[in-house]
């Protein structure tokens, strides 16, 4: 009886971390297929890249199927990456290096170093940036 209990209390909380995971690559999803109109919010895309990313690493060690979840990923990681110079000059190119030092991310998380990829863009003003003449 306890085992049973224990079974259901391990299946509820897979079933919440995969609800979770949905949750963070719709989100995900929208964020990417956005990239040019983020305005201000494009930096919440890499903050649920790494939400997807640490979910996935979580559930890899249960027992199982993650192809599919890994498929949507490689899919948006692609079109992220082939939109890079408009996502980078979004979220700003010095905001990027900003962004690596607040939050020391892993090496391993490519799309915070996206800024190496991308030259800035000289002269540019972001609409952030309506006070410089």
């Amino acid at each position: 009886m306890e085992e049973d209990f224990l079974e259901e209390k391990i299946s509820a909380e897979l079933k919440e971390e995969l609800d979770y995971l949905e949750e963070i690559l719709s989100e995900y999803e929208k964020y990417v297929r956005n990239i040019g109109d983020l305005k201000e919010t494009a930096v919440m895309l890499l903050y649920y890249r790494d939400e997807a990313q640490e979910s996935l690493d979580y559930l890899k060690y249960e027992k199982i199927e993650l192809k599919d979840y890994w498929r949507k990923v490689v899919e948006l990681d692609n079109i992220l990456r082939s939109k890079v110079l408009i996502f980078v000059h979004e979220v700003g190119y010095n905001n990027f290096k900003q962004y690596q030092i607040i939050n020391d991310p892993p090496k391993t998380y490519w799309w915070w170093y996206l800024n190496k990829s991308a030259p800035p863009v000289i002269g540019e003003k972001k609409f952030w940036e309506f006070w410089k003449v």
